[in-house]
């Protein structure tokens, strides 16, 4: 949807600094596992999960959300005080974890509901899905933090990846069709109906039986092969001279890739480590969807939608090498733990470089987005 028109000097951006804050969780998720985790490495799952993530919705919702309900979503005031307490959460964090873990996620509860009060009030039925998710992300974030369900990590892994793939099959159709027009192409109509809904369904189904370690494999291969079907009729590849548009449809398409390798692993017989499909999952079609949808946004605030940047171009390529090398140990683990890492080295370097893309505020006079 287009903006106003930039003004030299663009009010503060409330949802940068969400997205910042995002970013040096995932730094600190992956660089100081000695220092923090206390032996317990399930922890970094938890700080990427309930930390990076639910920090990262917040910064989206922020954005998105006053579009989709046509109104100021939160008052200023009250965005600062929750930045503020999430900033305080994460240095608390290098104190100590537990304690930090446990007040982000009531901080983020207490954000959803303040966001959903709004979107109730003004009958926003769009947006019902996305913070129903949210909700229910962020409770569980509550649960896996007081370690009251050992079960909570993974149904937030799911959880989390149902608002993505809700967010993303909303946001990827209208990113390329803005670039097919832009090139003067005419708009394709959106896939089938029929097609989306059996991708929603069997996406979802599949995350649900997963979360609770039941048979997945045949839902799983439906959403991968309905999703493929879904993306191709969307012809990303028309808007693939546009920056950040190759970095969006890898991770779309990782994302489908995922459920058939999840398919496959869970095939009878099957001999493909569960990691590798959860990688591809939680990099590609989790991780580096965030990421592309973010600088999406930012790129529009700033004025210069599809421009392509060299920081950016090689922030996307660090997260795609971090999940080859990721996906490349869970297969040959005996090449030891130099793949590990040079992935985790991959993985600073793309969110390093992210953490600075957001902040760029490069707002251009009399330029519409």
């Amino acid at each position: 949807m287009p903006e106003a028109k930039t003004q030299a000097k663009a009010p503060f951006d409330y949802f940068r600094i969400a997205f910042f804050l995002a970013a040096l969780t995932a730094i600190r998720a992956i660089a100081f596992p000695a220092d923090i985790w206390q032996g317990d490495y399930s922890r970094h799952a938890n700080e990427l999960i309930f930390g990076f993530m639910l920090v990262q919705l917040f910064g989206f919702m922020l954005k998105a959300l006053p579009r989709w309900v046509g109104r100021p979503i939160l008052a200023p005031p009250l965005i600062r005080l929750f930045l503020f307490a999430q900033a305080l959460a994460f240095l608390l964090g290098l104190h100590d974890l537990t304690l930090a873990a446990q007040t982000r996620s009531v901080i983020g509860l207490a954000a959803v509901v303040a966001l959903s009060i709004t979107v109730v009030r003004a009958r926003a039925i769009m947006a019902f899905p996305l913070l129903m998710l949210a909700a229910a992300h962020a409770g569980t974030g509550i649960v896996a933090a007081f370690h009251l369900w050992a079960g909570a990590t993974m149904l937030g892994f799911c959880l989390i990846l149902a608002i993505c793939f809700e967010v993303g099959n909303r946001i990827f159709p209208m990113v390329i069709d803005s670039g097919r027009t832009r090139d003067g192409r005419p708009s394709r109509p959106l896939p089938a109906k029929w097609l989306s809904l059996i991708q929603r369904i069997t996406s979802l189904l599949t995350l649900l039986l997963w979360a609770f370690d039941w048979a997945y494999a045949l839902p799983a291969a439906l959403a991968g092969i309905s999703g493929l079907i879904w993306l191709i009729q969307i012809a990303p590849w028309h808007a693939f001279q546009h920056g950040g548009v190759r970095f969006m449809t890898f991770a779309m398409v990782s994302k489908r890739i995922g459920f058939l390798l999840l398919a496959i692993q869970a095939w009878p017989g099957s001999t493909l480590p569960l990691a590798v499909p959860q990688h591809v999952l939680a990099i590609g079609g989790l991780a580096s969807l965030a990421v592309a949808i973010a600088t999406s946004m930012v790129r529009k605030r700033n004025g210069q939608s599809f421009q392509r940047s060299f920081l950016g171009t090689a922030t996307y390529l660090c997260l795609a090498g971090a999940l080859a090398l990721r996906v490349g140990y869970a297969i040959y683990p005996e090449h030891g733990q130099g793949l590990l890492h040079a992935a985790q080295a991959f993985w600073l370097a793309g969110f390093g470089g992210y953490a600075v893309l957001v902040l760029r505020r490069r707002n251009t006079p009399n330029c519409s987005h």
